[in-house]
């Protein structure tokens, strides 16, 4: 593997050159020229397959050079083994469950046209600043290193499980690869869950991980369904503990914009330096009373900890601009009738372009709505042109949010054509983002695409 400049276009690529004697040869040639048709942005791409001979039957003729090449993409990121070690430990689940449903989705279209990766490994993921997750090694890892198993399908969900696995334990379940320490040892066929090795982590998730390895899902859309359920209920239990921990002596109301895995380490945080210091202060006031006195204070009831957050008026806010957000595509999709989204008019639409598929060819497209300034998000109400939409809604104060730095606030189901997201915590903030996930409904034309007739905000 070698990297190399592509002088025609001056961009550098990834060279992968085979010689042709190499019984390999021909299954990279043909697995590769099959993955090359993968076209989705969050995929590393196949640029070239170039070969010096031509292919009779099984066997690829020698030419005078010799040799298979494939030309890739080229991207500057680290690979999740890299960033794996150097946290020394994994990531949130919340966090981990959204880059593996990314993972999950790419997989479900490349299954769509019957490619398949076969060999997903930690290094296999590639985290580029400011982007998402971005696979490589279609076609290539399978055709060098071979596939566990000749059920393409049940392989690459188990690999998904086991990318779960590691991303949030920062271990590999099985035996030590890409540098990551094994989680079990290799005479053991035993099947270990990630709650064995990290504490923490909810039955929910494990009960997924068991799942992908045990052949219980017979499709990757069965994956992205468990996965799209896990984060749920990673938020809603987040959410649970905290009203748990402060519902008898402390209300705890976070008030900017922070992720909800950051909310509960800083509340946590601030409450228990909120209780130590008390106590410390009361020893030190208390230093010339008896050791009973001294108990008595102690032992009586911490003072109430109260921080409010302000309430909504219900107000419709009245929506400043409105413009197309796509990141994984060419950076805009129907940005011309963008604002017919908010035009108080069902009847006129904002649409995506039609696609043949069912999922696109990509992690979703969205739309931002500028609020003209920071303005309390207590609801957001959407119509649909149809209903089979899945929107995630999100809020930040930036025009180029990503899944890191905006704040996820719902989620539609998809029964119906008019949804309604309620902020369980209202959000100042200017902007806000709707997300369409990549499976779209059917349209009137056999294809697919999606729609959204009216977005209103609420203060």
């Amino acid at each position: 593997m070698w990297r190399a400049m592509d002088l025609l276009l001056k961009r550098w690529v990834t060279l992968v050159l085979l010689p042709t004697s190499d019984s390999r040869s021909v299954k990279l040639l043909q697995e590769c020229q099959a993955a090359a048709a993968n076209d989705r942005r969050d995929v590393i791409a196949i640029l070239d397959v170039i070969s010096s001979g031509t292919i009779t039957g099984d066997f690829l003729e020698d030419s005078r050079e010799s040799y298979v090449g494939v030309v890739f993409e080229w991207l500057d990121g680290e690979s999740l083994d890299q960033l794996l070690i150097k946290r020394g430990e994994g990531f949130d689940v919340e966090t981990a469950l959204q880059q593996i449903g990314i993972i999950a989705n790419t997989l479900a279209y490349s299954h769509s046209l019957n490619i398949f990766h076969g060999r997903l490994r930690p290094h296999n993921l590639i985290f580029s600043q400011g982007q998402n997750v971005r696979l490589s090694g279609f076609g290539l890892d399978s055709a060098l290193l071979g596939s566990a198993s000749t059920n393409s399908v049940a392989q690459d969900i188990k690999d998904v499980g086991n990318l779960l696995f590691a991303m949030v334990t920062g271990m590999w379940p099985l035996v030590s690869v890409d540098t990551l320490p094994a989680a079990k040892s290799a005479n053991t066929s035993e099947l270990i869950l990630p709650s064995a090795v990290h504490g923490g982590i909810s039955s929910g998730v494990d009960q997924i991980y068991r799942r992908t390895q045990t052949g219980e899902f017979s499709s990757m859309r069965q994956v992205i369904d468990a996965l799209s359920v896990g984060e749920v209920e990673v938020v809603e239990n987040l959410q649970a503990r905290v009203t748990r921990f402060t519902a008898n002596s402390v209300a705890w109301h976070p008030e900017d914009g922070s992720s909800t895995s950051r909310f509960k380490s800083i509340s946590v945080a601030a409450i228990a330096v909120a209780i130590f210091g008390w106590i410390g202060l009361q020893l030190l006031t208390n230093n010339f009373q008896s050791p009973d006195a001294v108990e008595e204070s102690i032992s009586s009831p911490l003072p109430d900890i109260v921080i409010t957050t302000p309430t909504g008026t219900g107000e419709q806010v009245v929506i400043s601009g409105i413009s197309t957000y796509d990141p994984f595509g060419d950076d805009t999709e129907n940005e011309d009738i963008a604002p017919l989204a908010i035009d108080g008019d069902t009847q006129t639409a904002w649409t995506t372009v039609s696609y043949r598929l069912a999922t696109m060819s990509k992690s979703g497209v969205g739309l931002i709505v500028d609020l003209g300034a920071e303005t309390l998000v207590t609801k957001v109400d959407l119509e649909f042109t149809s209903e089979g939409h899945i929107a995630q809604i999100y809020v930040g104060d930036t025009t180029t949010p990503d899944f890191s730095t905006a704040t996820k606030i719902g989620q539609t189901d998809g029964l119906s054509n008019v949804a309604s997201v309620v902020v369980k915590e209202p959000k100042v903030s200017r902007y806000v983002f709707v997300w369409l996930t990549p499976d779209l409904p059917k349209a009137k034309s056999g294809k697919y695409q999606g729609g959204i007739a009216e977005i209103t905000v609420f203060r």
